[in-house]
């Protein structure tokens, strides 16, 4: 998945075998400027460019952006909010979404600090797709560290040890 070559099949042919990607990632370039949100999108949009089928799910943050929106080859899905706790926006559609999508390759998602990505390792540990982790920081910097030290103890190492592969 982390390579510029697509999967190759086992049978010996050398045929590409494209993935379907589902990417889950709380916040989306450009509607949030950044280095993690920009690479969220360079990544889908190089894959989806490569051949790939890239889904990205995540947290509308602007009620003037469609639900569904395609973009750079790639599929935005956005679900609305209920609520926010220290920054970290709560959505049950994207949960009802996230467990509801079973025609994936592999799950993606992006930090370890996030509900959705908390949901991905749920996701993971429920069912038989992989999941790929990618930290962009180990604490938030909307939290007192000392929350975070236990998150880190208990859910986010929780979440760390679901994923089939983690990339920093």
């Amino acid at each position: 998945m982390f390579v510029a070559d697509p999967v190759f099949s086992c049978s010996g042919d050398r045929k590409p075998r494209y993935m379907r990607i589902l990417r889950v990632a709380q916040k989306v370039y450009p509607e949030v400027p950044g280095g993690g949100t920009y690479h969220v999108h360079a990544m889908s949009r190089d894959q989806a460019a490569m051949g790939h089928d890239v889904t990205l799910a995540t947290v509308r943050h602007d009620d003037s952006l469609p639900h569904v929106e395609e973009r750079a080859g790639y599929t935005v899905v956005r679900y609305d909010p209920a609520f926010s706790a220290l920054g970290n926006d709560i959505s049950p559609g994207l949960a009802r979404y996230l467990f509801s999508a079973d025609n994936f390759d592999v799950v993606h998602a992006h930090s370890h600090l996030y509900f959705s990505t908390n949901l991905a390792a749920l996701r993971r540990r429920l069912g038989d797709v992989p999941l790929a982790l990618t930290n962009h920081g180990l604490y938030s910097q909307s939290a007192p560290e000392w929350v975070f030290d236990l998150y880190l103890r208990s859910v986010g190492r929780w979440t760390f040890e679901q994923a089939d592969v983690v990339a920093c």
